[in-house]
């Protein structure tokens, strides 16, 4: 849903990590499907270059969980958003941090999503 998400708003190119290359093909296939024309490429655990870099694995949900990504490839310029709500400050957003990265937990993530829902169910004054 985040690659589709950020595909429709017009992200310029997308890169996928994922340890199962398989999966990485799957979404590909199906978001040429939806936006034939976006640059897509396979990447792995160096953020460099990217504007924006999302966590959407359940690594930092338990503590002692490894980063998913190598910190050390962060920069000022980026923004590092979650996907896990709890805990709020997970150890790649405070890794970003410490590297003067803008950073974005996940918990509003939700609090989006249950909006919506609340919409679409007409549950919304």
């Amino acid at each position: 849903a985040i690659a589709f998400a950020l595909a429709e708003a017009g992200v310029s190119r997308l890169t996928v990590h994922n340890r199962t290359p398989a999966r990485v093909e799957d979404l590909f296939s199906r978001l040429r499907r939806l936006v034939p024309d976006l640059p897509l490429a396979r990447g792995g655990p160096d953020p460099a270059g990217h504007d924006l870099v999302v966590n959407a694995t359940s690594l930092g949900l338990q503590p002692g969980d490894a980063l998913p990504l190598d910190p050390a490839g962060l920069t000022p310029d980026q923004l590092v958003a979650e996907i896990i709500m709890q805990p709020a400050e997970t150890p790649l957003l405070r890794a970003a941090a410490a590297r003067g990265c803008r950073t974005q937990p996940g918990l509003p993530m939700l609090e989006g999503q249950l909006a919506l829902m609340a919409d679409f169910l007409g549950m919304r004054p």
